[in-house]
């Protein structure tokens, strides 16, 4: 019963989302919400069915306006007895573009999201019990909110969203998310002194910290439910966002937080394609229902409706995407985040091998990195660029790419946690870029790309090592759960870029070329990746 109401949740939201403009509900009132510095910000009102003056009210803040889709496909709570309140933020009401996204929705001198919950709480429109609910960066204006801790707040329902843009959204390993960012700021702050502002700081510093909830978590005092996708541009995000309000957050919050991580990306569910595939039937919805109703039901109306005991982690295990036979394509429970798993180290051999033992052969392999030449993104983690699992084979082909492959495995090897490459690399440039891409190998030679991650060395602090010497560094690929199939191989690369997801590493003046050595054989270079012991329960 409880698999075929979030079954029909998720089926349900995907018809609003692609029908809410068609529809064009229109709201019952268009008020102005007065903030702390005189500033009005423009806010639709949609009135519950039931008894209005009586209702919960659920707040969506808008950085794309009160008008966009993926903010008015959560009026249909208005059929459940909310009060559901749309807001522009001041950047979706700068039609020249000069506000920067997000600088007023924090905890800053203005916190138009503090301000707007308690107005709320203390008008006709609710009964003083305020929730909020928003996907990407509806999610983030909600997460931005959070430590401010307005005593109306009762609860979140966060989607797809991360807590931390530096590293999350904007330069994760230091290097510029190109495509994503320009796409974005293209869109919400066309001006382009906001662009060049944004692209010019590529180091984290007070500016950035702004941005950063995780170091505020002991402020949160509300129970959310976080989800995200494994190819969502934001799973990192999502996933450290939970944790630090899970493990480190105020009362109220420890504890109380949910997190759901399914085999989505960005646009789940208006979009059931996932890179070469489509998303698998067992892969649509948990086999709990984690509605918002549900959700807001037990923190705003106070019913018997079980939210509380939700488990904290819900995540899908991928699986061959094909629909070939494996122990993946299974959801999972957990209690904590990251679940047991032991470290794994699979070394860099020097003949391309990927192996559980190291040899003691040692071996210096060069690739070279032109900028007039990058390697390009073919699928991924990304936004506007094309998500999710993709061959990489016409990429393994170039010779600026070295590839390490494992042997076909003799059994299934579930991997779910983050993963982390540990390179011993040396190049003629202080700056440069490492990017590592991890992919499952099928039987028939295709590369299905799971998992990637850059680290832009430029952005390190030279004075803990000498940059003209080799040395060990360490490239995030983020978090993944993918069981890779018997007779499947795992394979990474290693290359200078990953363009145009991320920026190529040039500068103002010039664009130098890279030589680069990567030292393999002995222990110099592996990929610790988290092995989960095949006694892990599965609930499908």
């Amino acid at each position: 019963m409880l698999l075929m109401r979030s079954f029909v949740f998720v089926f349900i939201s995907f018809f609003l989302f692609l029908s809410a403009e068609e529809t064009d509900l229109l709201p019952n009132e268009t008020i102005l919400i007065p903030m702390r510095d005189g500033k009005e910000l423009p806010t639709d009102i949609y009135l519950s069915k039931n008894n209005p003056s009586q209702a919960p009210c659920i707040l969506l803040r808008s950085p794309g306006g009160r008008h966009a889709k993926s903010a008015k496909a959560y009026t249909f709570l208005t059929q459940a007895g909310y009060t559901v309140v749309i807001q522009d933020t001041r950047s979706a009401l700068d039609k020249s573009g000069k506000t920067l996204p997000y600088w007023n929705d924090g905890w800053g001198i203005h916190q138009d999201g503090y301000d707007t919950v308690q107005w709320l709480a203390n008008s006709k429109y609710s009964n003083g019990n305020i929730g909020t609910i928003g996907i990407s960066a509806l999610g983030i204006t909600q997460l931005l909110m959070a430590p401010t801790a307005p005593p109306a707040l009762k609860c979140q329902y966060i989607s797809m969203a991360t807590g931390n843009l530096y590293h999350d959204a904007i330069f994760p390993g230091g290097q510029l998310l190109k495509n994503q960012v320009e796409g974005w700021l293209g869109l919400y702050a066309k001006d382009p002194s906001v662009k060049e502002y944004v692209c010019s700081q590529p180091h984290y510093n007070d500016f950035w910290s702004k941005f950063n909830t995780h170091k505020l978590a002991h402020q949160v005092k509300v129970p959310a439910i976080i989800y995200g996708g494994w190819y969502d541009t934001f799973v990192q995000g999502t996933i450290d966002s939970f944790m630090a309000r899970q493990y480190h957050g105020g009362d109220g919050a420890k504890g109380k937080q949910k997190l759901v991580i399914g085999p989505w990306t960005h646009f789940w569910p208006a979009s059931t394609k996932l890179g070469d595939f489509e998303v698998p039937k067992a892969g649509y919805a948990p086999p709990i229902d984690i509605s918002p109703q549900r959700w807001f039901d037990y923190y705003l109306r106070g019913t018997s409706s079980g939210a509380q005991t939700i488990p904290a982690v819900i995540y899908y295990v991928m699986g061959p995407f094909d629909g070939s036979e494996s122990s993946g394509n299974v959801w999972k429970e957990a209690n904590q985040w990251p679940v047991p798993a032991k470290e794994t180290p699979f070394y860099l051999s020097p003949d391309n091998h990927l192996s559980l033992s190291d040899t003691n052969e040692e071996k210096e392999i060069a690739f070279h990195y032109d900028p007039k030449d990058p390697v390009n993104t073919i699928g991924g983690r990304n936004l506007f660029l094309e998500s999710g699992p993709k061959d990489q084979q016409i990429l393994e082909k170039r010779k600026d790419v070295v590839v390490f492959t494992t042997k076909p495995l003799e059994e299934d090897l579930e991997v779910t946690g983050r993963i982390k490459a540990k390179l011993k690399l040396h190049s003629d440039q202080k700056d440069t870029d490492i990017v590592v891409r991890l992919s499952d190998v099928y039987p028939d030679g295709r590369s299905i790309l799971i998992a990637d991650g850059i680290l832009r060395t430029g952005t390190l602090d030279c004075s803990i090592f000498d940059c003209q010497k080799p040395h060990e560094f360490e490239v995030d690929l983020w978090s993944t759960s993918i069981v890779f199939a018997k007779g499947h191989s795992i394979r990474i690369s290693v290359t200078g870029s990953n363009y145009p997801r991320h920026e190529k590493n040039c500068h103002a003046t010039h664009m130098p070329e890279a030589n680069n050595k990567l030292y393999v054989g002995g222990k110099h270079s592996f990929i610790l990746l988290p092995v989960v012991p095949k006694s892990t329960i599965v609930n499908n």
